[in-house]
């Protein structure tokens, strides 16, 4: 047997206060992580009798993650103790609880153990995310009837986003699409803008402080000219040509156009035959469901 087993329990007292603690406290190798002691309240939130921890790890019961366990050791190497470290862990019953490390290191002959007082902020947390979750829905209650669409992703993914909430403005932008597609056209880039079939909107992301984070997708319903002028940006132009197909989309004629541009109007038809190529339509009365994103 390892002869780090052999390290004796504190008598008396101390023993008293360690064994009857109401916080789960264990001593382990700092190497491994192996238990070599624990508490009444250590196995009462594990769901496992002393016998069957001593000699296991805490990455071996999965109670901690080898990643989580790495964190508290950088920890102790940086500053010699870890304090009031938070993590998500695994107990009894395949629970998942929010919990506070505070871990010192002990020696005992020539050999050195993690002394770990565990604290279970479970309540506590899920009291402040009610706190936080009724200052963000009272937020968007706020902007309700606004137009600005609202979406809230959980456990943020790519390729499978959770949407626990949306908004009847979002619902409208999307118009049955999957949030996914929202997420692929903006691809994280802001400011980025989402074309419908009827509108644009500005898209705006921002992620809370929530454990896991919430993302905060809005979408901004913009007037016709700016969807427009967002639009012109996914096309080869040149400033002028943007400003000619601007004007053009919005209704101007080619003498109107000239007046505003200071150019003349045969300038004018040369800019727009270009444009026409770049964008790929054949008149100017595509042009505009062309740049919106309708044809």
């Amino acid at each position: 047997m390892n002869n780090r087993l052999t390290i004796t329990s504190p008598k008396s007292i101390i023993n008293k206060f360690f064994c009857k603690s109401p916080n789960p406290i264990a001593i382990s190798t700092i190497d491994d992580g192996m238990y070599i002691e624990v508490n009444e309240a250590f196995t009462k939130i594990t769901g496992l009798r002393r016998q069957e921890l001593i000699g296991q790890t805490s990455v071996g019961i999965e109670h901690i993650t080898p990643e989580q366990r790495l964190v508290i050791i950088n920890a102790i190497k940086e500053k010699g103790y870890a304090q009031n470290i938070e993590l998500g862990v695994r107990v009894k019953n395949n629970k998942f609880i929010s919990e506070l490390f505070n871990s010192s290191v002990i020696k005992r002959g020539k050999d050195d153990f993690l002394l770990t007082v565990i604290t279970d902020i479970t309540k506590s947390r899920l009291a402040e995310e009610a706190r936080q979750n009724s200052i963000l829905f009272d937020s968007l209650t706020a902007i309700a009837g606004t137009g600005v669409g609202v979406i809230l992703i959980r456990g943020h993914h790519r390729q499978q986003p959770y949407p626990f909430f949306i908004n009847d403005g979002a619902r409208r932008a999307l118009n049955g699409r999957p949030v996914k597609d929202l997420l692929d056209a903006i691809d994280d880039h802001e400011p980025a803008f989402f074309h419908t079939e009827t509108s644009c909107y500005r898209v705006k992301t921002k992620l809370t402080h929530h454990n896991p984070p919430l993302k905060i997708i809005l979408l901004d319903p913009l007037p016709d000219s700016a969807c427009i002028q967002a639009g012109l940006k996914n096309y080869n132009l040149s400033c002028r040509e943007k400003e000619t197909a601007f004007l053009a989309a919005t209704g101007h004629s080619n003498r109107e156009i000239a007046e505003k541009l200071f150019i003349t109007e045969y300038t004018v038809k040369d800019h727009l035959k270009k444009i026409f190529q770049k964008i790929d339509v054949h008149n100017r009365s595509e042009l505009c469901p062309k740049i919106l994103g309708w044809l």
